[in-house]
């Protein structure tokens, strides 16, 4: 499939980190998505960015690892992130750095950019 015929897929990452004890759902998903040839816009919505969040220590919490996967991902696909412009202020008045580059959209600018894609996943 070439990538100029190849579907849209969006996904919603709308779990914050640590909301549960599987970390690796959304990474693991998306790079499926990838091997399959989707054209992925992939969205973290309000605190969902912190699963991008470069420094964190889980093992406290005693939660398992794996948001770092993320950082993997432009590396196997050319997917697009998207975070909300005031959320990523918020990490930056923070010096939080995030493990893979993002694009910054307002909240109505992101349910608009989803909304044109061809397939959408919340995950």
């Amino acid at each position: 499939m070439s990538r100029e015929s190849s579907p849209s897929l969006g996904l919603i990452v709308n779990t914050p980190p640590y909301g549960n004890r599987v970390a690796r759902d959304s990474i693991d998903f998306a790079l499926a998505a990838a091997a399959m040839d989707f054209e992925l816009r992939i969205y973290f919505p309000g605190l969902a960015i912190l699963q991008l969040a470069a420094e964190r220590n889980a093992s406290a919490a005693m939660l398992p690892g794996g948001y770092r996967a993320w950082a993997a991902l432009p590396d196997l696909s050319a997917a697009r992130v998207f975070v909300e412009q005031q959320w990523q202020a918020f990490c930056q008045a923070r010096e939080l750095d995030l493990v893979m580059p993002v694009e910054a959209l307002s909240a109505s600018g992101m349910k608009k950019s989803w909304r044109r894609c061809d397939h959408v996943i919340v995950l």
